[in-house]
């Protein structure tokens, strides 16, 4: 199994398209500030007016959330951030966006690609819209479907697929009627048998 996903993998390099995943910043709460004490905080001159580098001080949470951000960046902890630091840092982000997208096209073939000829057939593909994305095909998908297909060898290989998984217009699909079955609330269960009362005599 393992083996199949780094083959895709190896496969994808060069041209999954990726972006950097944004950082995540924990929640701050806004302390409880009038205007009045806003500015003050701000003006760090103390000449009663603010300029823009101070404005920008203004928003304490959005502040507090570039400064953790920043904290991030500056790996070293010298408090700045250094060309390298930044850069390094979205190629990273980049390097793990990739990685995860190959893992998902990689578990796709392993398990719909059922020849393992490292083409997805329209019959596959159609199982795979249903069985993730609970799409159905319209009658025109066989054109939707070549359009794809680039070389028309009757598959879509995994660059061809990845154009696919970005590009497939989706409003030309239905929704897979799914039937609903009400759960059951209350569980069942048998009674043991009473036995009948012995006559005494």
């Amino acid at each position: 199994m393992n083996t199949f996903i780094i083959l895709i993998s190896s496969m994808l390099v060069g041209f999954v398209i990726s972006y950097p995943l944004e950082i995540q910043s924990p929640d701050f709460e806004t302390p409880g500030e009038t205007h009045e004490q806003t500015f003050d905080r701000t003006d760090a001159d103390k000449n009663a007016f603010l300029t823009f580098d101070e404005f920008l001080h203004t928003d304490i949470v959005y502040e507090n959330m570039k400064r953790e951000e920043f904290n991030v960046l500056d790996t070293n902890h010298d408090g700045a951030v250094s060309r390298n630091e930044y850069l390094n840092h979205f190629q990273k982000e980049k390097e793990n966006a990739d990685g995860m997208r190959a893992e998902y096209f990689g578990k796709i073939y392993e398990e719909y690609d059922n020849n393992f000829d490292l083409k997805l057939d329209q019959d596959e593909v159609t199982k795979v819209l249903a069985e993730r994305f609970l799409l159905k095909p319209r009658e025109n998908f066989a054109n939707i479907f070549k359009s794809f297909d680039a070389n028309n060898d009757g598959g879509l290989d995994i660059t061809e697929y990845v154009k696919f998984d970005a590009e497939m217009p989706f409003h030309e699909l239905d929704p897979v009627t799914v039937a609903y079955q009400q759960p059951s609330i209350f569980k069942q269960e048998k009674l043991p048998l009473m036995k009948p009362f012995k006559k005494i005599e």
